[in-house]
């Protein structure tokens, strides 16, 4: 099975927490479609998400993060070709149904919530087990092994979900469907 080798997984951990800490310090560059020049998929997500509101159309496929811009250009940041994103809104009341994850719309219940996220794959390698807030959208972003079947739990305060996804060329990138429960019960 492909999975990332530690050193590139740490290197890339590392220059995300690098290009959070910059984006926390600096100005979010205008939507504008030059704001994506050079830019790689994780930093398109970045923009994505902090986008949210404004006339941009933003969504990710296992391909690419596509932008549409209000005056119709249109870009697009491909994916790396072995990893895929999932994002992931856990709930306790509220979803929607989506299976093609939308930064500019998708609005999941939990906002800010420090969940820990565990994601092992079949052979039983773990892959993330780690505490990962959600975000303003009340989202989870993952980086996920592309090719797998991967299970996921979210835990928080007592409640917890288990689910099962995907990451092959024709996944959903927007799951909505775990629903939390008291664990153990």
């Amino acid at each position: 099975m492909a999975t990332l080798p530690i050193a590139a997984r740490m290197s890339r951990l590392i220059a995300l927490a690098l290009a959070f800490g910059a984006l926390a310090h600096a100005q979010v560059p205008a939507a504008t479609p030059s704001a994506l020049d050079g830019v790689d998929a994780y930093a398109a997500m970045d923009l994505a998400n902090a986008w949210k509101g404004q006339a941009v159309t933003s969504y990710v496929t296992p391909q690419a993060v596509h932008f549409a811009f209000p005056d119709g250009r249109q870009v697009e940041v491909a994916l790396p070709d072995d990893v895929m994103l999932v994002s992931v809104a856990p709930f306790l009341v509220n979803t929607h149904p989506c299976l093609t994850h939308y930064m500019s719309g998708c609005q999941g219940e939990l906002v800010d919530a420090p969940f820990h996220v565990r994601a092992v794959l079949g052979d039983g390698t773990v892959v993330i087990d780690e505490v990962r807030a959600t975000m303003a959208n009340g989202f989870v972003d993952l980086w996920l092994p592309r090719g797998q079947a991967i299970e996921l739990t979210f835990e928080l305060d007592g409640y917890q979900t288990v689910g099962l996804v995907t990451t092959h060329g024709d996944s959903p990138t927007c799951i909505t469907t775990l629903q939390l429960s008291r664990a153990g019960g």
